[in-house]
């Protein structure tokens, strides 16, 4: 397992820790909620087309249901007063077969008519037997004064003569009697002269017999001629009341909608055949309908049933799974925090014994010179002191003591928290100040240094003389990596809001396993020596304390190339930076 440096651990370990920030209890609670509306309109939205659906053809075929009930019971009902007028035609018919007409009949025969009539049905009010000449000659019932009225102007009279069919059937009329009426007629043809037979029926009798057999609830049946006047009484309405608008005549029953006195009817109209009537079956709208109601309010109850039952189910379930996710993610980070804290301590123990070696050599050194110098003055020995070599031991010893000083203090640099002064630096002007510390040593080296610089590039704030060291620090292992003749390459450019400095080198590369270790403390691919492996790893923690990165592409046999990249600031983010700085 590949180890991190101390200062990368803290950087990974902050970044997940802002990643467990906005991915904690409040962006659950987020989550939680989008989802929720996600699944309820993606189980609603179906729900309620195909809800829509639903109602919409279940309206239209249980309205039409409703109407073809309607008209099959204004049919049915058109059929049974079809037939019952036939029946009272022939029985007049019957009555008056046995009779042989050529002169009035005596009041005891016209009774006996009346007796068989009323003994078919009760609807026959009374029977009378007219001339030729169109007078009633013959007479039965309660109004006896009729008898001798002459009938010769009556339209029912005239119709009754000039019509093909041998029987007539009038509407309502008053009449000389001054009630409401209507008759059947019938004519006979005795020695070519024309008997008519006329017997008057009771309409408040013929209009409960039509009101009778419907089947629906609070519908009302009645006749009507086709002047739109209604010819049967049951209580409700006098003879000749206009009481509907009558559609044209047409073999098939109609079904409509009429508005009578601001409240709305659903009435059926079919035509009888036996008159120019017509039977008319009407109920009040809001109660033919109401099965649809009904059947309305079922749907909307069962759609707000099911859409109480998806908001409790998504509710429950977004809240189980949006919570399994949240523990699963706290488990994540204190695994994750687990880790960086077994990282950490790998970390720390490698810099440990990175440090011990490396002090050890200097002390190693100091402890064999010393040595070497007590023997020289131990009377023992018997050794000369030779003035020259014995400062030259001391030097040796002062040079191993400022290695070890020089050790200690990169790693106090390293470890220190600073509180560094911020300004804004331009990035080509410093790395011409750097090229120019390290012109001549590279001279002497044959190593050139080439620039490719972007002018104009905006300022960065930082501490100039730490991004001067980290500019060194690249520049050294750049020449430390060349031998022999080289280059070294600067380049600047700005891109995506910050400021790019490569460095370049011809040098013998790095291999992938090397590359991953390099800004680890203590690692360094230079001899025994010659570095003490901190330069990267200072140049990292200094790069990131100013919101950068720095990035590293090479190749064995063919150079490197460090790349730090460093955001580009504005003298208001100073002092955003400097607490930054403080406690990076």
């Amino acid at each position: 397992m590949t180890r991190l440096d101390a200062d990368q651990v803290d950087e990974v370990g902050s970044t997940f820790a802002s990643e467990w920030t906005r991915h904690g209890h409040a962006y659950f609670n987020q989550l939680r909620r989008k989802l929720r509306w996600q699944l309820l309109v993606a189980y609603v939205t179906p729900l309620i087309l195909l809800s829509a659906y639903s109602y919409f053809q279940y309206n239209v075929t249980l309205r039409k249901g409703i109407e073809n009930h309607l008209r099959s019971i204004a049919e049915n009902q058109r059929n049974t007063v079809d037939l019952f007028l036939e029946e009272r035609l022939a029985n007049l018919r019957n009555a008056f077969d046995p009779i042989v007409l050529g002169s009035p009949l005596s009041p005891g025969e016209m009774d006996k008519v009346l007796s068989e009539l009323r003994r078919e049905n009760q609807t026959f009010v009374d029977v009378g037997l007219f001339s030729p000449q169109g007078t009633l000659v013959s007479y039965a019932g309660p109004h006896p004064s009729l008898l001798g009225k002459d009938y010769s102007h009556e339209s029912w009279w005239a119709q009754l003569l000039s019509q093909e069919r041998e029987s007539f059937i009038s509407d309502v009329y008053l009449g000389f009697r001054g009630r409401p009426h209507f008759i059947i007629a019938i004519r006979r043809s005795v020695e070519g002269r024309t008997w008519g037979l006329r017997a008057s029926l009771d309409p408040e009798k013929f209009g409960d017999f039509v009101g009778s057999s419907y089947l629906m609830e609070e519908a009302e049946a009645f006749i009507v001629n086709n002047r739109g006047q209604r010819q049967t009484l049951s209580g409700q309405s006098a003879s000749g009341e206009e009481a509907f608008s009558v559609p044209t005549r047409t073999p098939e029953t109609q079904v409509l909608e009429v508005d009578l006195g601001g409240k709305q009817y659903l009435s059926a109209i079919a035509w009888l055949t036996e008159n120019d009537w017509a039977l008319v079956v009407r109920v009040p709208t809001l109660k033919a309908y109401a099965p649809v109601r009904r059947a309305r309010l079922i749907l909307v109850g069962i759609v707000l049933g099911t859409l109480a039952v998806l908001i409790v189910l998504v509710a429950r379930n977004t809240r189980k799974l949006v919570g399994r996710l949240e523990q699963a993610d706290k488990a994540k980070e204190d695994l994750r925090r687990q880790f960086f804290h077994a990282a950490k301590l790998a970390s720390v123990g490698e810099m440990a014994a990175g440090v011990a070696h490396e002090i050890n050599n200097p002390l190693a050194i100091i402890h064999e010179e010393a040595g070497m110098m007590k023997d020289i003055l131990n009377p023992e020995f018997g050794q000369t002191l030779d003035q020259d070599d014995f400062r030259e031991r001391l030097d040796v010893i002062t040079q191993a003591t400022f290695r070890a000083r020089a050790i200690t203090g990169n790693l106090l640099t390293f470890s220190r928290k600073h509180d560094p002064i911020l300004e804004l630096v331009d990035i080509n002007e410093l790395i011409e100040e750097v090229m120019v510390i390290r012109e001549q040593e590279f001279k002497v080296s044959n190593i050139e240094v080439a620039k490719d610089f972007t002018q104009g590039l905006p300022p960065v704030m930082a501490k100039r003389n730490r991004l001067e060291q980290v500019l060194l620090n690249l520049l050294n292992n750049a020449r430390d990596a060349i031998s022999g003749p080289g280059q070294i390459t600067f380049r600047t450019h700005l891109l995506d809001g910050q400021v790019h400095i490569d460095v370049e080198d011809t040098g013998c590369g790095m291999t992938s396993e090397q590359m991953e270790k390099i800004f680890f403390p203590f690692f360094t691919t230079k001899g025994v020596g010659k570095g003490t492996g901190l330069g990267l790893s200072i140049s990292y923690g200094i790069v990131k304390a100013l919101g950068g990165r720095i990035e590293v592409k090479s190749e064995v046999g063919a150079g490197s190339t460090f790349t730090v990249m460093l955001p580009v600031t504005s003298q208001e983010s100073k002092g955003t930076m400097e607490r930054q700085m403080g406690t990076g």
